[in-house]
């Protein structure tokens, strides 16, 4: 049985979103178990799907990656940088081995012969770096004070990691009918009982994963954004959000209910989930 709210949607006629709950997996293939195209192996699903409305204004999902800003400050860290990037160019080349090391020595060997034409650079801020540590300062304090300059950071900004989705959808219950009221608290228990851990002995068993669909009809909306599986990290209900005194019908239930659900994707968006994604927007 699907539960839905409002309970009168015709699902052919409107846009919609659908949340199913699955047992927890891996995000990564193990145990002979191919991982999908939504992050993770396919548990068998859990609960009831949920179909709600589609909210006037869907959650922005941000597609972030990580960059970090590093130095290689002056002749020596220009010098350590170049030396470092030969002798691991030739590890990835020819993995670590004999013939590797000895790539490594050459490269070594060839860097060497420009740290001698840079000797005397390298010697100054070696020892003005020595000298600064000694009175408590940094090595461009002692050369702003001494000639008006710094080193050269020679920055350079570098890839670190893609960041994981996160997401929030927010939604609005004013049920009808008793029976409306009714579906309400089950589709609000439903995402509470599958997104919390379940007792397993002295162990507790991992709380279901998501799989959130933006519809169109009976089909995936190709022209919204696609989601992997998502951990829900936060189920948040609150009654009669925007009035000045509690409201509710003759059983006790809220006049209003609002629900907002907290999602973090399990496994990062890569260039090629965004090419082979259901929908024209990717991921």
């Amino acid at each position: 049985m699907t539960l839905k709210y409002p309970t009168d949607m015709l699902e052919t006629d409107v846009d919609y979103v659908m949340f199913q709950a699955f047992e927890y997996r891996t995000n990564r293939a193990m145990g002979g178990q191919a991982a999908d195209n939504r992050g993770g192996t396919q548990g068998p699903p859990k609960g009831q799907p949920i179909i709600l409305y589609m909210p006037n204004t869907t959650p922005a999902v941000l597609n972030a990656q990580s960059y970090g800003a590093q130095t290689f400050e002056g002749v020596i860290g220009t010098t350590g940088a170049d030396i470092a990037t030969r002798v691991a160019g030739g590890i990835e080349t020819a993995g670590f081995n004999m013939e590797s090391a000895a790539s490594g020595i050459d490269a070594i060997k060839n860097q060497f012969e420009e740290v001698k034409s840079n000797a005397g650079p390298l010697a100054r801020q070696a020892g003005t770096r020595l000298l600064a540590q000694i009175y408590g300062r940094s090595a461009n304090n002692i050369t702003v004070m001494q000639r008006g300059q710094i080193y050269n950071p020679n920055v350079e900004l570098l890839y670190e990691a893609p960041n994981l989705r996160s997401f929030n959808f927010d939604f609005i219950f004013s049920p009808k009918s008793q029976d409306e009221a009714s579906t309400v608290n089950n589709i609000i228990k439903e995402f509470k009982v599958w997104s919390s851990p379940e007792e397993n002995g002295g162990m507790f068993k991992v709380p279901c994963v998501w799989e959130v669909t933006y519809m169109t009809g009976s089909d995936q909306n190709k022209n919204m954004n696609a989601f992997k599986k998502s951990a829900m990290t936060g189920v948040s209900v609150q009654a009669n959000p925007s009035s000045d005194m509690h409201n509710s019908f003759s059983d006790g239930m809220p006049v209003v209910t609002s629900m907002s659900l907290a999602f973090q994707e399990v496994d990062i968006i890569t260039r090629g989930d965004h090419e082979d994604a259901p929908t024209n927007q990717g991921y």
